[in-house]
């Protein structure tokens, strides 16, 4: 039965998506400017005065420590888990990054150890939303008020989620979001910040202004590869196709999927290019864009409750460490990421049950031989990235599907131990 096999992901775009993709793409979408539009409305849809369209979260991360004036002789802090492209905006601008530990099974931020991290030179933090779960962000703006500290909430996995009834990227200072293909919501690719600060934005539209814009050729790459992984994350197609590419892959040491929408880490010495040449979206990822904003409530209410099913349902497996949410938090269960001893027999035991699973892409930064020279303890971040497992939560899951998988969790977790 098609329950029976399931994919570790399946994507937001949508038939509908395809279709606003031709019609912009055969010249009908008409000349109105659906970037500001888009922009004024998710800024609406967040809480926040201004949104700007920017070519990546980390660009424009950098563009919001830039606006900042944050630079050489500055600190500014990230978790001990994030993304590697994180740590090396900061050093980027010649800022030094500081990693603090994460809470092993909440994965975001430590908010005693983010305060016991602070120096006179702390001039930002980044709490990371990993996940899709939210920050414990009341005592991240205490702490930083306190120290005159920046708040640049890191909203790519988060984007919708709320922390004490308030959207994430309107509690902080400022925020980034993006918007590639896997994420909950998509704009084919790109990204927003969004901000209250009047000169922080103007500093982004004036630098985006300069810059070049996407080829429609980019985008119609990026359409056509939304409408295969539609299809090709149906249960049948996907494990047929894709999922032998992925085992195959695996026994390389490699993973495919990861390749095909991720990059290999590096730090950066200059910008790269491709920020600045693609850096003015166009009208046809504005108009995908304020579709998904019409779905995501939906959206992201089916992740909400798959992963309260899942929650409630490996709330007690003997040897599986479940996820905790810090008060307050109302995660969007991006990821459902489980902790076992020996990640890789689980993962190999799922696949028997027709369960696909990941290890993510996510690294433990604070012992990377990328950042070396930061090098700091966070424990919990090692051990995490040694047992961390994410089970499929995505909103294409049917009631049968989430049963199955919880048995299959349940089963293959027994069997590891035994």
């Amino acid at each position: 039965m098609a329950f029976g096999r399931i994919p570790r992901f399946s994507p937001s775009f949508s038939p509908s998506e395809a279709w606003i993709c031709t019609k912009h793409l055969l010249g009908m979408g008409g000349d109105d400017d659906l970037v500001g539009e888009f922009e004024r409305s998710f800024a609406e849809f967040i809480g926040a005065k201004h949104g700007v369209m920017v070519p990546s979260a980390r660009y424009g991360l950098y563009l919001i420590l830039e606006g900042l004036g944050i630079g050489e002789g500055d600190e500014v802090i990230v978790p001990g888990i994030t993304y590697f492209a994180i740590p090396a905006m900061v050093e980027l601008l010649g800022a030094t990054p500081v990693f603090v530990d994460i809470g092993l099974n909440t994965h975001v931020l430590d908010v005693d150890e983010f305060e016991r991290a602070i120096t006179p030179n702390t001039k930002a933090v980044i709490p990371t939303h990993l996940f899709g779960t939210p920050c414990d962000m009341d005592a991240i703006n205490a702490i930083a008020a306190e120290h005159s500290i920046q708040v640049i909430e890191d909203c790519a996995q988060s984007t919708g989620a709320r922390y004490k009834g308030r959207r994430v990227g309107a509690i902080g200072d400022h925020a980034y979001y993006t918007f590639g293909l896997t994420k909950n919501i998509t704009t084919l690719s790109g990204a927003m910040v969004t901000t209250d600060d009047d000169a922080v934005a103007q500093h982004i539209r004036d630098t985006i202004g300069r810059s070049g814009q996407a080829s429609i050729k980019k985008a119609a790459k990026e359409a056509a590869t939304g409408a295969a992984m539609f299809l090709a994350t149906h249960p049948w197609l996907y494990w047929w196709t894709v999922h032998p590419a992925i085992v195959v892959g695996n026994a390389l040491g490699k993973d495919p999927i990861h390749e095909r929408f991720g990059e290999e880490e590096r730090t950066y010495d200059e910008v790269p290019a491709s920020y600045i040449e693609n850096a003015q979206a166009r009208n046809i990822q504005a108009a995908v864009g304020l579709k998904q904003l019409q779905r995501i409530e939906a959206l992201n209410g089916s992740r909400m409750r798959n992963g309260r099913a899942l929650d409630q349902g490996l709330a007690h497996v003997n040897g599986l460490g479940v996820p905790a949410y810090p008060e307050g938090a109302e995660p969007i269960y991006m990821s459902f990421v489980v902790h076992h001893p020996n990640r890789d027999a689980l993962m190999s035991e799922l696949r028997s049950h027709g369960v696909d699973t990941t290890t993510g892409y996510m690294s433990d930064l604070s012992d990377h031989p990328l950042f070396e020279a930061y090098k700091r303890s966070c424990p919990n971040a090692t051990r995490a990235m040694q047992e961390l497992l994410h089970i499929p939560v995505h909103p294409n899951l049917t009631k049968k599907q989430v049963q199955h998988l919880i048995e299959s969790v349940r089963s293959a977790t027994m069997a590891t131990l035994g």
